[in-house]
């Protein structure tokens, strides 16, 4: 921990500005109305006091202390147990109405000395130049409120309101003067409203994302790209049990979001650019355990490059042994490939009809085996090797329809290269998801049906690989 910097608690964010703001800055949040402007400055206050030793005074223009009180509390961060504890202070200046700039600085500067304030927040410096008659005024308070952040050393958080529809910040005057500029705003991505961060400046400081995902659910957190920590001692992976007329995804989280998967379903998994193989493994990897460890059989017909080898550890990543896999997983190979295991299958490139023999074959014999349907994976890139776009779409479409009679189950994922193909498989699936990278943070949502967009994470759980999704609001 850097003594010179004043943590923000928001652990995305301080890894990415080198620790946090440096002590005595002035930063400048600025954004629409509703963009998280207060809940982050909150947060930063709470992180000082609770954490570090920071006592933190919050001087409000725009709502009372009850109401500030209050809407932190749902967010968890109880400013009630602080002020107990003498570490934090609201200064209510809402009902003053111009105060004069002196008495405005000294009652500000009489607080912190008051409560051995570190941290300060002013929010918002809008509502306290609104207080003044003139524009010169606003900008002699704004000077005045920099020396009193040098002098006491306070880190200060200087909240302004940008209009709606408006690029301007404030009253055009803050920016030269602060420290550090943090915008908050909203943006239509995908047809969802996601929050972003940029960071516009901050002096002194090596800025590693000037732009970052953030929400607002539980808390203020910051997304950073998503990186597979392997799991060191992994247990075996725990089935859920499949209700009579559905598929459980294997995952507490998606299932809450889906409702699992109807029997005879094929989903539609649309993977944007950029797109890690490890993740589209990861979110439905538990799906794959399930079946199998159910005593379900799975066949996975991979991405082009995808190895034989790093398929099966990760499956004992999650506990599922050698011998599990021999009896419950095929895994298609292209004929080039000289080491055969008891797993493998060959497609051959050439001959669709022997293929789709092949294909039959391998399913009647693991239906006959276990007595239960079975769950195929299927990239659909791995058509284009053998098969012309109007083969591959008939291929599939018997797929589609085998699966629904059959009572199983097929994941079809499609990457970008093969648009005609997924723009086909789209209206003939049942579920359609989408997997895209915005800002570097990996996002999820169902187009059909359409759920709320959630930012992927890897879960804190050390049992087994999971990811974890959280909702962007």
């Amino acid at each position: 921990m850097d003594e010179n910097r004043a943590q923000t608690g928001i652990a995305g964010l301080d890894k990415n500005i080198q620790g946090g703001f440096p002590k005595g800055s002035m930063i400048l949040v600025a954004g629409n109305p509703g963009t998280g402007k207060t809940m982050f400055s909150g947060q930063f206050l709470y992180h000082g006091a609770a954490e570090c030793s920071e006592n933190g005074l919050y001087v409000s223009f725009s709502e009372g202390r009850a109401t500030f009180l209050d809407n932190m509390s749902k967010f968890g961060l109880d400013f009630h147990e602080l002020e107990k504890q003498g570490k934090f202070e609201v200064l209510d200046l809402i009902t003053v109405k111009e105060p004069g700039i002196d008495p405005l600085m000294e009652m500000i500067t009489t607080r912190i000395d008051a409560t051995g304030a570190e941290r300060l927040v002013v929010d918002s410096f809008t509502a306290m130049a609104n207080a003044f008659s003139t524009v010169i005024d606003a900008r002699v308070t704004l000077h005045l409120l920099s020396k009193i952040v040098r002098q006491t050393g306070c880190t200060t958080l200087l909240v302004t309101e940008i209009p709606t529809g408006l690029d301007t910040i404030g009253m055009g005057i803050e920016e030269f003067v602060v420290d550090g500029i943090i915008i908050l705003a909203r943006q239509l991505v995908d047809g969802y409203t996601v929050r972003k961060l940029e960071i516009a400046k901050i002096r002194g400081t090596k800025i590693e994302e000037p732009w970052m995902i953030f929400t607002l659910h539980d808390d203020f957190k910051v997304f950073t790209p998503l990186k597979f920590d392997a799991v060191q001692k992994p247990q075996p992976f725990n089935p859920t049990p499949n209700p009579p007329d559905r598929f459980s995804t294997g995952h507490r989280q998606l299932d809450e979001i889906l409702s699992g998967f109807r029997r005879g379903d094929t989903i539609l998994v649309e993977l944007g650019e950029d797109i890690a193989s490890f993740i589209p493994a990861l979110l439905f990897g538990p799906l794959r355990m399930n079946f199998i460890s159910n005593g379900m059989g799975v066949i996975f017909l991979p991405p082009e490059g995808e190895s034989v080898d790093r398929i099966i550890r990760f499956g004992q990543r999650y506990g599922i042994d050698e011998e599990a896999h021999k009896r419950l997983m095929r895994i298609a190979i292209s004929e080039n490939k000289d080491k055969r295991e008891p797993y493998t299958f060959i497609l051959p490139p050439h001959d669709l009809k022997r293929s789709l023999e092949v294909w039959e074959e391998l399913k009647k014999q693991m239906k006959e085996e276990t007595g239960k349907p079975v769950f195929k994976m299927v990239y659909i890139e791995a058509f284009n090797v053998f098969l012309s776009l109007n083969q591959s779409r008939l291929v599939i479409a018997r797929e589609i329809t085998n699966t629904k009679n059959e009572g199983g189950l097929m994941l079809l994922f499609s990457k970008p290269g093969v648009e005609e193909l997924t723009q086909y498989v789209t209206n003939m699936s049942n579920l359609h998801l989408r997997l895209f990278n915005e800002q570097g943070v990996t996002l999820f949502h169902g187009i059909r049906p359409r759920t709320p967009i959630y930012a992927l994470e890897m879960s804190e759980t050390e049992e087994y690989p999971r990811l974890k999704l959280t909702p962007l609001v």
